[in-house]
């Protein structure tokens, strides 16, 4: 199989309309200044491998836009996937720090425009300022954090029903309101059931009930949860 192609974007830091406050790429100008010539913009298309899992990166991705899937092998050569990372994470990161092989691979699910930086280039950018130093490891205890939760969620589930139940939900968690919840739909139920540690045909058939009792319905692209009480009574 050939390596997907990917095409250099211009790097551009200091008048990038993507930063957001609080993420690592928010840090004071003398610093971005020297992130800004540090590594170099990537548009990856879907499906391009940043990292593979048992391998030591040579630097960190950032995500600028787009998202990533991070996965990794079971015993059983399933695929499960962990999580969705997307614009403004950093990924490698523990990985770098820890000097460790990645415990997971990492693919682009769209089109995603990605900043690398090699290690010892990042290591040395920590160093010039504490505040750069401070955000990873915040970043680093936030993916502790998540982890934990994750496991926490998938251990409370007792079945399909729930982790599905429950995998809905958490895509609708930023939302106050609870009638009329709209999410999009663009995850196979193949990726779904990597998610959830479940087969494809599971997923399909739990997909189907849902429908049956109208828990949720899908309008094109996108899914629509009508209820989000009556869902949350299955998880």
């Amino acid at each position: 199989m050939g390596v997907p192609r990917r095409f250099v974007a211009p790097n551009d830091c200091l008048n990038c309309s993507l930063r957001q406050k609080g993420d690592f790429c928010h840090l004071p100008d003398h610093l971005l200044e020297s992130f800004n010539l540090t590594g170099h913009l990537t548009l990856y298309p879907a499906g391009a491998m940043l990292l593979r899992e048992g391998q030591i990166p040579r630097g960190v991705y950032i995500i600028c836009s787009g998202r990533a899937k991070l996965s990794l092998e079971a015993r059983d050569n399933k695929t499960v996937i962990l999580k969705i990372a997307d614009r403004r994470q950093l990924i490698g990161l523990s990985a770098i720090v820890s000097n460790r092989p990645s415990p997971m691979t990492v693919t682009t699910l769209e089109t995603s425009q990605v900043k690398y930086i090699e290690r010892d280039s990042f290591l040395s950018l920590l160093q010039q300022d504490a505040r750069a130093l401070l955000t990873c490891a915040t970043m680093i205890a936030q993916e502790v954090v998540g982890s934990f939760d994750d496991v926490h969620e998938l251990l409370m589930a007792r079945s399909s029903t729930e982790k599905l139940a429950r995998l809905l939900l958490s895509w609708v968690a930023g939302e106050t309101h609870n009638q009329e919840l709209r999410v999009a739909a663009n995850f196979t139920h193949e990726e779904i059931a990597q998610m959830i540690g479940s087969s494809r045909e599971t997923v399909t058939r739990l997909f189907s009930d849902m429908r049956r009792k109208e828990l949720i319905r899908l309008e094109g692209s996108t899914l629509v949860i009508p209820n989000r009480v009556a869902l949350q009574a299955l998880a």
